[in-house]
Parts: structure tokens; C-alpha cells; sequence
């Protein structure tokens, strides 16, 4: 499964059913719109190190789900 292609629905259900809280849902919104971890680390305000960690943290959070 490729991830971050999501639809609108996609993303309102994973956040529904993973629990995202704001943080994580602005991560998987900009991931979807295709924000680099650079520019996702500045709009988030964390280091990119903290990105790869969130993205790893999501990844697992999606899979339960689906």
C-alpha cells in the first residue's frame, strides 16, 4: 500500500477512527497535499527528525485502521 494518497473522505475517516489529534491531522493533511519534510517541519514548528518520528507513528496509526 502506497501511502498519503488519500481522498477527502480517506482522510476524514482516518482521522475519525485513529483518533488523530490536531497535530496528527495537520501531518496527514499536509503529507496528502505533498509538503516535503522540510516545509512539514516548519508549519508544524518541530525539527525534521520529530517529522520522520510523527510519520512513523501515523504510518502504524493508518495500518491498525485499514
Amino acid at each position: 500500500m502506497k501511502y498519503f494518497e488519500f481522498t477527502k473522505s480517506d482522510y476524514d475517516y482516518i482521522v475519525k477512527e485513529a483518533m488523530l489529534d490536531d497535530e496528527y491531522s495537520k501531518l496527514l493533511e499536509y503529507k496528502i497535499k505533498g509538503y516535503s519534510r522540510v516545509k512539514i517541519a516548519m508549519e508544524l514548528s518541530v525539527s525534521e527528525y520529530t517529522v520522520d518520528k510523527m510519520l512513523q507513528k501515523l504510518k502504524k496509526k493508518i495500518t491498525k485502521i485499514l
